[in-house]
């Protein structure tokens, strides 16, 4: 990624509102969601994305528009939301230890007849979903099995027999089996593409080995579900696979132009920011971490700054530091002018979109319209 390349930072940047503000590319946005779902079809493969990247049920609705299974969330309260705007088949990717905690979104699968995957990786985990169950018994429910393919944060060790008796809990407890559940993560800290496909290739052969466990244990229906930009974007998607869970895709960021795996062009998300000082030691503008997040990016990725602020003639500022509510840039020979507009590309979308209430589709026509980031503060 070349930041002293003017043409391929070059963009109109429209004076019709007040900043700071998140902007949305459609004309950029569509194609990422169409590649990526060209990408799954190809492989014969369902795409269920994870929306805590956009956290907006207009984007979701968009992806189950062109073929998307149905979507992936972080937390319960992110899918009651997405229950209500309409969504009808969700994973929720975290572990449950308090039944209580997904009491509400049992209650609110039932009433709209939505089919519900939670995920285990333990057998306590298990217990706390059988008697959230108790308590909503109508809930189409199934229980997945989340697998540590190398992040190390949650996930049962693909190399013991954790598998088989989470497996066997869920039978016990009358609970169906949805097979198994992976997040690479740590691909983000590969640096570049050629090493994000191996963690790609390594994390098909270690599920594909539990999977084969499991089958011999009696758990023949055994689906093989991952998760991860990274190695969506790097690799061919194993034949062995049969659902894949990508999130930043819709968005992108500098994380991903970093890492190789994505054009500056194709980036939909930036933050649209007015200069509001400059001094001899830096451009002041009006987006700081409250804006921004003080992200450098997921999992091993370490930017030197903030992101990248660029003027309408494509030429760059590096956001060095941020205060609550200001950004600063170094400008060197060019100085911008104060009231001038900058975008900014962040290094990560997901942790910038969790920022704000609401974000601005702009059109390819420069006419824009305000969508909610539907599941904002849906932290619990």
């Amino acid at each position: 990624m070349d930041i002293n390349d003017t043409q391929q930072w070059q963009r109109p940047l429209i004076d019709d509102r007040l900043t700071p503000y998140i902007e949305v590319d459609t004309a950029r946005l569509d194609q990422n969601l169409q590649q990526m779902q060209r990408k799954a079809n190809e492989a014969g493969v369902s795409l269920r994305p994870h929306i805590k990247t956009h956290k907006s049920v207009w984007i979701a609705q968009r992806q189950l528009a062109l073929g998307a299974r149905g979507v992936t969330v972080s937390k319960p309260s992110e899918g009651v939301t997405f229950i209500l705007g309409g969504v009808r088949d969700l994973l929720l990717a975290y572990p449950i230890v308090q039944p209580q905690s997904v009491a509400d979104l049992l209650r609110q699968a039932v009433l709209h007849q939505v089919r519900l995957t939670l995920i285990a990786d333990s057998v306590d985990g298990v217990a706390a979903i059988a008697e959230a169950r108790q308590q909503q018994p109508a809930c189409d429910l199934a229980v997945a099995i989340k697998v540590d393919v190398g992040l190390h944060r949650i996930g049962v060790n693909p190399d013991t027999d954790e598998a088989i008796a989470i497996a066997q809990a869920l039978k016990d407890n009358g609970l169906r089996f949805a097979g198994l559940v992976s997040h690479a993560g740590h691909a983000y800290g590969a640096g570049h593409a050629a090493a994000i496909a191996d963690i790609a290739r390594q994390e098909a052969r270690l599920m594909q080995r539990l999977q084969a466990k499991l089958q011999a244990a009696g758990f023949t229906d055994c689906p093989l579900s991952v998760g991860s930009t990274p190695t969506a974007l790097a690799a061919e998607i194993a034949p062995c696979l049969d659902e894949i869970r990508p999130g930043n895709y819709a968005l992108l960021d500098l994380t991903a132009c970093r890492l190789g795996l994505s054009r500056v062009g194709q980036l939909a998300m930036s933050v649209i920011t007015r200069v509001v000082a400059v001094n001899d030691h830096f451009a002041i503008v009006d987006a700081g971490s409250k804006m921004l997040s003080s992200d450098k990016g997921p999992h091993g990725t370490n930017a030197s700054g903030f992101g990248i602020a660029v003027d309408e003639a494509g030429h760059t500022y590096e956001v060095t530091k941020l205060s609550e509510e200001h950004g600063f840039l170094l400008y060197q020979d060019r100085r911008p002018d104060v009231g001038s507009l900058l975008r900014i590309f962040p290094n990560h979308s997901c942790a910038v979109m969790a920022q704000s209430d609401s974000f601005i589709l702009r059109h390819s026509d420069g006419q824009s319209e305000a969508q909610p980031v539907s599941a904002r503060g849906n932290f619990i």
